[in-house]
């Protein structure tokens, strides 16, 4: 069996890949002239320090990629009044949190390492992603901290976080790869979107109007607009490993919130990443692991 392979976009600033160095610096130049009111504020690499927390710059230079460096100023001033307005706009009460919160996919650099500690509880999914818990507010998505968490409490929050993100609505659409294999296109413009991974089994069942098997399904999250699947139930599933793995990448690349490049294996609950990157040389590759493997071997031959 032959997999997608494929050389990574090459970094440049080394904290905000998704810039160059001299835009990086320009960005943070116009962060520090955002704030230059509040001396006690300082920006360096990819994160805004202050004495009420940390702030990460990494959503803000993917915004700023796909934007003129004319329009830059006014991005950053938007960008951090939103933030500033979800902080004066945070739900008042156990019940009105519970409401608002959902369970959240992140990258697994999401949190600088200075900020990591006050997010404790936030738990690994597979190499690439971790699980948060986010409050959809009127004007931003916020993640909550440790201290938010036990004021509700860890067990209640994700059990409605999971719920609210069962009902939360998305597009579906089918389409083919160029290997032919269906792919089961989830988007929209919910923040949400790919961290419906999370409850994979329910959107399956939501939107193709059938279970997923026992095998499980393949999927990549590139971005948060994104889940992209494909039930492990055809001959098909070689081509759709390689046309999955492609997708993601390019996608990952060219839309605004990335979340992961990678591809993944959901079977039972369990995410496997079937990706492996080499960092050495920036390349990835495709590695299913045996279990997975055998599955592929079984549904091409059954259909051969």
């Amino acid at each position: 069996m032959k997999f997608f392979r494929s050389k990574a976009t090459p970094q440049h600033d080394p904290h905000l890949p998704a810039l160059t160095a001299d835009q990086a610096e320009y960005l943070r130049d116009l962060v520090r002239h955002y704030h230059a009111a509040l001396p006690q504020v300082t920006v360096v690499g990819d994160t805004v320090h202050a004495p009420r927390g940390t702030r990460s710059l990494h959503n803000l230079a993917e915004l700023c990629r796909r934007a003129d460096p004319r329009a830059w100023p006014g991005l950053v001033e938007q960008h951090f009044r939103a933030l500033d307005g979800a902080e004066a706009a945070t739900p008042q009460g156990a019940a009105e949190v519970l409401r608002a919160v959902y369970l959240r996919l992140v990258p697994e650099d999401a949190f600088p390492p200075e900020a990591a500690a006050a997010f404790g509880y936030v738990r690994p999914v597979a190499p690439g992603l971790q699980e948060a818990l986010a409050l959809d507010l009127p004007e931003a998505v916020r993640l909550m901290d440790d201290r938010a968490v036990a004021e509700v409490g860890l067990e209640a929050l994700r059990a409605a976080g999971r719920a609210n993100l069962v009902r939360e609505p998305v597009t579906y659409d089918v389409a083919h790869g160029q290997g032919g294999a269906a792919l089961h296109i989830v988007s929209g413009e919910s923040m949400f979107v790919a961290s419906k991974a999370l409850v994979l089994d329910d959107v399956a069942r939501a939107v193709t109007g059938s279970d997923l098997p026992a095998e499980g399904a393949l999927f990549t999250v590139p971005s948060r607009h994104h889940l992209v699947f494909h039930p492990l139930a055809g001959a098909e599933v070689v081509e759709a490993v390689n046309d999955l793995a492609a997708f993601g990448l390019g996608a990952y690349q060219d839309n605004p919130g990335p979340l992961s490049p990678r591809l993944y294996w959901w079977c039972k609950g369990v995410v496997t990443s079937l990706t492996h990157i080499d960092e050495e040389t920036r390349s990835f590759s495709i590695a299913p692991p045996e279990e997975l493997m055998a599955v592929l071997r079984r549904l091409r031959d059954a259909g051969a």
